[in-house]
Order: structure tokens, then sequence, then C-alpha cells
């Protein structure tokens, strides 16, 4: 196979790989034409880029692309089109294109251990190409201000979609929702006070859900769910016509002939308990799997999407790695590295006396999760990306989306199907899918300027960057034919990541913004010494 070359200067590389990053007022080149960061123009044109459209059809380019009044006016040849004048333009030459990422599962945390400044998620989020999030629980009041906020472009942060949990939506004094009739009132109430959709937390009777998602669909309102044990399993949802579901819970449930296999002392509010036996659902003797391809026939007949957020629960099969990423040294906050540490009361950080034993049944649980998403796409279901950062080691905001792209990979998609589910399959989802997820005139202009083909390799989409191989200073595939061992024209070096990630049209510089996350990151690294 032909290996595409994409040049970018070793300079280039080196200063996305953490050198000094420019300050917000400028760009990477230096012209009168040159974006500035966070900075709105009338027209913004992109010169010489490889498209990938978001669509699943293959790349094309290089062409030019002009977003005018924050949409996607014009596609094509700039020069030969006489188009309009820009007020900024970004020189693509050698670097791909693509649509904003479509989170579809996170969380807005302003406190771990301590407090933690939103923009540093805010900033990471954009860092890793992230325009469209999906909040699904959180400060609902928060949440929805500063939706209106990013709408408004007040604030440095992706565009934000608000499902907030039922539960939380319980107000003081008030007790939690137990009949049908108070579980209709909660979904009222979300609708009422300005919710997107609604997301569903088990454990949930079946007479709950059916109400629930009932006066959902008659309210307009999308729903999602993260199932839990409880007598109501993920057909019971998929059956009362929930749209989407997060994680793996409850899917493999639904295919077991028998109860689950748990101990004696089981103690489901014991984090160490939940978290160890969740590693064995899909590995259980009394897995059906003529059953679980049938959930998942029903699924795809059904429209229901499936957020697996595979890159959530890494750390389980593989502690030391997930305690030791490299990005940490610079982007950890250290509220986010405290609620990291093991303990027996924060959600999450149940890794007191983790044994080899639970890794090998979580990558056992893996391979067979693994298969049964691939076996979903293959159907035809909806799969998106989602990273619910923020909980368990390596989960880190933005560096967690990027993970899930990669792992999405491993589990048999291709690059292009994965980024497709990350753009188009997320605003799908969301109901968005007549102005986001694609590349085409008319769309609103959410876009991502990489530094490389991240088709070749998804690596590039990290916000950190990875190592790359070059040659007389420009950057090669480490299977092309001009490189010979020994050759000291061959160098390794640090590169790839997102130059720009676009939304409405604003063009947002990542370097400016990873710096602004080292800066947070050292100066609370120094209070708290």
């Amino acid at each position: 196979m032909k290996h595409r070359v994409f040049g970018i200067l070793v300079a280039a590389i080196a200063f996305l790989a953490g050198a000094s990053a420019p300050q917000a007022q400028q760009g990477p080149a230096a012209s009168a034409k040159a974006p500035v960061h966070a900075r709105q123009v009338k027209r913004l044109l992109i010169k010489g880029a490889m498209v990938i459209p978001g669509s699943g059809m293959p790349a094309y380019g290089p062409v030019d692309i002009l977003a005018e009044d924050g949409l996607i006016a014009r596609i094509g040849d700039s020069v030969s089109g006489k188009w309009p004048e820009a007020d900024a333009v970004i020189d693509a030459a050698g670097k791909y294109v693509m649509p904003g990422i479509v989170n579809t599962h996170m969380h807005w945390h302003e406190v771990r251990v301590g407090p933690i400044p939103i923009q540093y998620e805010r900033d990471l989020y954009l860092a890793a190409g992230v325009t469209t999030a999906r909040e699904v629980g959180g400060n609902f009041a928060k949440s929805t201000e500063w939706r209106a906020e990013s709408a408004a472009h007040t604030i440095v942060a992706p565009r934000i979609v608000v499902y907030p949990m039922l539960n939380d939506l319980v107000g003081p004094g008030e007790s939690s929702p137990v009949t049908p009739d108070q579980w209709r009132a909660l979904v009222r109430r979300a609708k009422e006070r300005g919710a997107d959709g609604i997301k569903l937390i088990g454990p949930m009777d079946k007479d709950q859900v059916i109400a629930a998602l009932d006066e959902a669909t008659k309210l307009g309102l999308r729903s999602t769910v993260h199932v839990a044990v409880g007598e109501a399993t993920a057909r019971d949802f998929i059956d009362a016509g929930v749209r989407s579901i997060e994680h793996f819970y409850g899917i493999a449930d639904s295919a077991l002939d028998e109860p689950q296999d748990f101990p004696p002392d089981m103690n489901l509010y014991n984090e160490i308990h939940r978290f160890g036996r969740a590693g064995e659902l899909y590995t259980q003797k009394s897995l059906n799997h003529a059953k679980l391809s049938q959930l998942l026939d029903d699924m795809v007949k059904r429209g229901v999407a499936w957020s697996p957020t595979l890159s959530t629960y890494e750390a389980t099969r593989d502690l030391i790695r997930a305690q030791n990423l490299p990005w940490y040294k610079d982007y950890l906050h250290p509220s986010l590295e405290e609620y990291f540490k093991p303990s027996m009361t924060r959600h999450g950080t149940f890794w007191i006396g983790w044994t080899t034993t639970e890794e090998i049944a979580w990558r056992k649980n893996y391979e067979v999760w693994m298969a049964t998403l691939l076996e979903f796409g293959r159907k035809g279901g909806i799969i998106t990306t989602g990273d619910d950062s923020g909980y368990l080691y390596g989960s880190m905001y933005g560096f967690g989306i990027s993970r899930e792209l990669e792992m999405q990979q491993e589990a048999g998609f291709s690059p292009l199907e994965v980024l497709t589910h990350a753009t188009l399959n997320g605003a799908k989802v969301l109901g968005l899918d007549d102005k986001l997820g694609r590349i085409r005139q008319g769309m609103i202009a959410d876009l991502l300027v990489i530094n490389g083909n991240p088709l070749e390799n998804l690596r590039l989409m990290n916000p950190y960057g990875t190592d790359l191989m070059a040659y007389d200073g420009k950057i090669v595939s480490n299977y092309a034919g001009v490189v010979k061992p020994g050759d000291p024209k061959a160098t390794m070096v640090h590169g790839g990541g997102i130059e720009w990630t676009i939304k409405d049209g604003i063009p947002y510089h990542v370097p400016t913004l990873m710096k602004a996350v080292k800066d947070m990151v050292a100066k609370a690294r120094g209070e708290k010494k």
C-alpha cells in the first residue's frame, strides 16, 4: 500500500509538542491574514486541505473551504472560483480537515478533590477537537447558563447540549421518585427548565422506565440511559423507547439465561465490588449469544444508539499504564490527580488491592464487549463517541475522547468508520445532523485542522501529539520506501495534534489552548505547595 507523505516542518512539530505557544493575539503564521485565537470573523478561508467529510466517504482534496457567518459557504477552488475576500486565512497544505467531534457522554466538574477551573475542561475538550458536548449529569442550572454563553460566544467552550439526570432535579425536601407519576413529573420538570433531553440511571423498576420514557416521548425530549443492576435491563429500556444507551451495563445482563453469578457478600454500594463484578458481565457462563444478538437487532430496528465509552474503563485492564501517562506531567490538574487516587468513597476510585486476576477478567470482558459493539455496528447500529472523563485513572478531559477513537479502531472499526461515529453519528443522536457532523455547504462550520492524516494514525488526534518519523525534515510514514536502516536523515520527532478547532466559524488555536491549560496546572500545583 502506498502511504501518503504529508509535509510538516520539524520546527512546527516541535512547536506543537510543547515549545513556546503563541500568544492569543497571534496565529502560527506571521501575516496580516492569520486568524486570531477565539476571534470571530465574517469570512474564514481554509486553503489547500485534504477533507474527511464525515459521511463515511474517503478523503478528497486538496480544496479550499470558506466559512461565512459561521456556516460552510463554499468548497472548491477559491482562486478560479473568484470567491469573496476572506478576513482570515488558514494554510492547510499538508493537513487534513474533518468535522468537529460530538462528545455524546461527558460531565462538567468544578470540584474533584478541591476546586478545578471549568475553563481547564473547556480548553482540553476544544484542544481534542470536541465542538459539541452532551452533558449527561452535572449542575443543571450552571450547565444551562454555560449553554447559553457558549451559543452567544461569550465563553471559550464547545457547544453544550444538556441532558440532566432526572434524580438530580429532585428539589430540596422532596423524596426520590418512586411511583410512575412521580417519574412523569420529573420529566415534565426537565422540559419546563429547558433540558435538551433526559438521562435515566438505575436501578429502576420496569413501570418507572415505561412511565418516564413515555412522558419524554410525548414531550419531544430525547433520552439516554446508564442501565444499572436492577429489575429493568437494557431490554426494558429499548422496549420502552429509549433513544440511546451509555457504557455497556444492561446489554449483557439482558442476554443472561440466569442471574449474574454474584458472591454472597456482594454489595452494590461498594465500588470495589461493583466495578470488579462489572468486569465479568460479558464472560458469564449463562450469557446467551443468540439472545444478545437478537437484542442488538432490536436496537438497530428501533434506532437505539450506543455510546460505549470504551476509554472510560481502560485502567481496569492495565492500571500501571493508566497511572503513568506522559501528559500527566504538564496537564493533570492536582485536584483531578487527587481524585484518581484509591478511595473507598469516591466514584470509580476502586483501586485498593486491585489484582492481576481482576485485570485479566476485564481484558476478557473487553474482548467480548468490543466484539458485541462491532456486531452492532455491522448490523447497522448507530455508534457514537463519549469519554465520561474525570473519574477513573487516565480518563482526562479531551484525552479520553482521543483515546476513545483509538479503542473503537481496536474493536475492529476502520479509522474512517470511527471518525463517522465521532461526527455524523453523534449529530444524529442529538437530532442535529441537519446542521452538524459533516463538511457540506450550508452546514455549521465546525471544523478541525489536523497536522497529518488521522486515517493513517488516529493518535494524531491526541492533544499531546505523538511520536512520528521524519525524513530530511519532513514527516513520512514509517513504511516509506525512502527510509533505509541507519540513514541519518531519518529521525523521530514529536508532532501531530489538531492545530485549529473551529466552532461556528470561530478559530481556536490548539497550542494556545494547551499553553493555557499548562499554566493553570502549574499555578494550581504552586498553590498546593
